[in-house]
């Protein structure tokens, strides 16, 4: 039987395990409803993940006992920064679950010039991601930063790693193998302005394309990222 999968800021290197998230506790207790003698799986940010099985639970504390360590080697190799134009707020959710599901390190909002939607909620985007990596097994949950615009994006890609700026009328990179760390840009739903476009060319990025269709921007981001990730 598949375990339940938990993510938190805890210590998993002993013998013993305290919780006192509420939050946690919630969904261990309430939602799948968990009991003492069951047991479930449980990671953190310090690449300890354990089998712990439940001794004593209540609303506000839970105790359990180590009874297997995992070693998880799920990461992808590949470092992939997703730069995605924000989208409407279900759209831009989609991509934050399934991008989290494929392998990606981080993903930061732009506001680009056709951008027209702003009401992102960031705490919400991190339990999102934080959730599909407990479901999909990642060892990583990625960082979700706050907004910020076209230009500053440009600059900060340029620092590190090779950057795909997609558009329509790129070059074909289905089969490519970009490296080690990507940066991926991607645009709102009304797609790049020309000025956009032009500066990417001058910052040295990749124009690049996923195929000969006009992809929505949730489609083309999850696609593209599960390309640079492999």
């Amino acid at each position: 039987m598949r375990l339940h999968r938990f993510y938190i800021k805890t210590d998993l290197s002993g013998d013993k395990i305290t919780i006192v998230d509420k939050e946690t506790i919630n969904q261990i207790k309430n939602v799948f409803r968990l009991r003492k003698g069951d047991q479930f799986m449980i990671f953190n940010d310090k690449k300890e993940e354990v089998v712990a099985t439940i001794k004593n639970i209540s609303s506000d504390e839970l105790s359990a006992e180590v009874s297997k360590k995992i070693k998880n080697d799920s990461e992808p190799q590949n470092k992939v920064n997703l730069y995605l134009s924000i989208l409407k707020k279900e759209n831009f959710e989609l991509v934050v679950q399934k991008a989290t599901e494929v392998g990606v390190s981080k993903i930061i909002p732009v506001i680009s010039a056709r951008t027209v939607k702003m009401n992102l909620n960031i705490e919400r985007l991190q339990k999102i991601a934080k959730e599909a990596a407990e479901q999909c097994g990642r060892q990583n949950i990625p960082e979700i930063s706050e907004p910020i615009k076209i230009r500053e994006a440009f600059e900060e890609a340029a620092k590190n790693g090779v950057t795909l700026f997609f558009d329509r009328y790129g070059e074909d990179i289905s089969t490519w193998k970009p490296g080690f760390q990507v940066n991926i840009f991607i645009g709102a739903e009304g797609g790049w302005d020309e000025w956009e476009v032009e500066l990417a060319k001058e910052k040295g990025f990749h124009i690049a394309s996923l195929g000969k269709l006009t992809l929505r921007g949730e489609t083309a981001a999850i696609i593209a990222t599960y390309l640079a990730v492999k």
